[in-house]
């Protein structure tokens, strides 16, 4: 199986001001038809009555099977909801979202003070040639943009809660997220690395910034063959791997 997981940023890339304002979806569905993945995991896909880009991108893709959360309303665009998604070639035969709690910190954006915004994952359980087979795209909080970190003790119930939901339930699966964490994922979620998960990106850059923000873990039933990053033109780069279910 081929995994990839992208924050698209609401579809925007880099234009010729050095800024992510350029709105290119066919962007996205090149880079990702290049990939050639079976399951597509998203962040910061945008939402709304008119417009569901995840669907979008499935269609040009030609997968059959989407799931899309929407989190809370963009600041990247007005009249869109931020979300999480997964595009599957395999049949999504469930899914669920699971909200972590929200700190409320507040920061800077674009002159004016904001509060965060709720995230979580989106769990779905395809079916991987007859196996149930559960995928989680999520999204956190970015601590840094408050001078927070992550593993500060005030956080602690948000770690717990993720290591619950990647750990409630006991199939093979494969977390997908944007973690918004620039350290040893190993040190922020501890008990899911003592229940045998592996990280497989090796902590190479997720962004022209040189930050590791994005993240692939798989549970022990998974053998790891490769994972690459593909640099391109937006604030987060495409992150793809390759595993295989022990039999």
């Amino acid at each position: 199986m081929r995994i990839a997981t992208w924050n698209i940023g609401g579809g925007f890339v880099l234009s010729n001001k050095n800024k992510y304002d350029i709105e290119n979806l066919n962007y996205f569905i090149g880079e990702l038809k290049a990939t050639n993945a079976d399951i597509i995991c998203f962040q910061e896909v945008h939402y709304s009555n008119n417009n569901d880009q995840a669907k979008i991108i499935a269609n040009h893709l030609g997968f059959e099977y989407s799931k899309t959360h929407p989190l809370a309303d963009s600041h990247l665009k007005d009249d869109e909801k931020l979300s999480v998604s997964v595009i599957s070639k395999y049949p999504i035969i469930s899914s669920e979202f699971n909200l972590l709690p929200n700190p409320n910190i507040q920061f800077i954006w674009k002159g004016k003070k904001v509060l965060s915004h709720d995230k979580g994952f989106l769990n779905v359980i395809i079916d991987y040639n007859g196996f149930d087979v559960e995928i989680l795209s999520g999204h956190m909080v970015p601590f840094r943009k408050a001078g927070k970190d992550f593993l500060d003790d005030e956080f602690k119930k948000i770690r717990d809660e993720i290591e619950r939901i990647i750990l409630s339930k006991k199939i093979p699966k494969i977390i997908c997220a944007d973690m918004n964490f620039n350290g040893d994922i190993k040190e922020l979620i501890p008990a899911v690395f003592e229940n045998n998960f592996s990280f497989i990106l090796n902590n190479q850059p997720t962004t022209p910034k040189g930050r590791n923000y994005d993240k692939i873990v798989i549970s022990k039933d998974w053998k790891f063959i490769n994972s690459h990053i593909v640099k391109g033109k937006a604030d987060h780069f495409l992150c793809v791997a390759d595993v295989e279910l022990k039999k």
